[in-house]
């Protein structure tokens, strides 16, 4: 007797900053609970180049499944990551908000909207989530207003008021709250969760009166996800109102955008056999030209404007002075470089440097007033 597997779904990851779409250094694994799922439900996990699969092993009739988990499923999966220095400076991960540093990603599908076409899999977007908290742990915070006393309110990713834990007699907290500000002008709450399952949770501040909001957050209930080199947590849920789990194979697919940045060189004048400022400023001048095509998709054409007096005589490089242009508009990072970025010397339009670098991949980012830029030296 032959043993048949039939796959169940299919998630894929794809980075556009890559010219095949693939980082290799993105990973699902998945949690503990989803990998007992997975073990009594005889199914099997793999991964294969930047998929991720799951399969069932099928009855005698070849279709149906050897155990039926039933209709209400979730599977949990986290985004783990490799070499993260690489992966956030490709990345825009900001969403409705900007991604800071301690945030976790959060994709789910809608089972409404699931495919089972591989050329046109359901696209995932992240929402970011603010922390990550173990299941017992305490929330602390402070407002920019006056009050002194809030109403304290958790609920689950079903939108249900839930208890943050039990009294000293074994009974359920009130899943409303009062809460009084300390000293130093900060609230407190102990929130226990550990009879409940991991995930999303929103925790939501109210004045005394219980009439306005005052601060709301997402957070994510999940010991494994504080873990070193967890990026975030991928659900793929099934429900009984759509009954999907054991039908045609689902694919679906992780979208990551690469960033886009505004390039700032600074040409360092470190010798006098190219360029001597005392004496060809003063009837020439430098300028940086980009190709009419911009070096080819996804890359288009963007000039290059100088950036204050030529030369910058308050920024200097080891001493020496530099000249410093910035582009018109944000440039995409992308694996391939932007070829034929000119510095060219005027009006004798001598090319001084035919191909200027492109950003580094390590490069450190500045933010000028939410608008990142990316220095690039250029030593002539």
């Amino acid at each position: 007797m032959t043993t048949k597997y039939n796959r169940l779904f299919s998630v894929s990851m794809q980075h556009n900053f890559y010219k095949n779409g693939v980082h290799k250094s993105l990973v699902l694994k998945p949690d503990t609970t989803t990998a007992v799922l997975t073990r009594n439900g005889k199914m099997l996990f793999r991964t294969l180049g930047n998929d991720a699969i799951v399969l069932f092993k099928a009855d005698a009739d070849k279709t149906s499944p050897f155990i039926d988990l039933g209709k209400d499923v979730v599977f949990r999966y986290y985004l783990t990551l490799e070499n993260s220095e690489e992966f956030f400076n490709i990345t825009n991960l900001d969403g409705v908000k900007k991604y800071e540093v301690g945030n976790k990603l959060y994709f789910t599908n809608n089972p409404a909207n699931a495919s089972t076409h591989p050329d046109t899999p359901e696209l995932l977007t992240h929402s970011l989530i603010g922390k990550a908290f173990s299941p017992l742990f305490t929330y602390s915070f402070s407002l920019t207003t006056t009050h002194t006393k809030t109403k304290f309110k958790l609920t689950d990713q079903n939108g249900n008021l839930i208890s943050v834990g039990k009294d000293q007699e074994g009974n359920d907290l009130p899943t409303i709250l009062n809460l009084s500000r300390d000293d130093n002008k900060k609230f407190h709450q102990q929130v226990d969760l550990r009879n409940k399952p991991n995930g999303i949770y929103t925790i939501t501040i109210r004045n005394d009166a219980d009439a306005t909001t005052l601060r709301e957050e997402t957070v994510l209930v999940d010991n494994e996800a504080l873990q070193q080199g967890v990026l975030g947590v991928v659900d793929i849920r099934y429900d009984s109102a759509t009954g999907h789990l054991y039908g045609a194979t689902e694919y679906y697919r992780l979208n990551f955008e690469r960033k886009t940045a505004i390039w700032k060189y600074f040409i360092v004048n470190k010798t006098k056999t190219q360029l001597d400022y005392d004496d060809v400023l003063n009837t020439s001048s430098l300028t940086i030209e980009d190709s009419p095509t911009g070096g080819g998709a996804p890359y288009t054409h963007v000039d290059f404007n100088l950036d204050g007096t030529e030369p910058r005589t308050d920024i200097k490089v080891k001493g020496f002075h530099t000249v410093v242009f910035k582009s018109s508009a944000e440039i995409p990072s992308f694996e391939d470089p932007k070829l034929n970025v000119e510095l060219v010397l005027k009006p004798s339009d001598k090319k001084v440097v035919a191909h200027l670098s492109n950003p580094p991949i390590n490069t450190v980012e500045k933010d000028n007033g939410g608008v990142i830029e990316k220095e690039i030296f250029v030593f002539i």
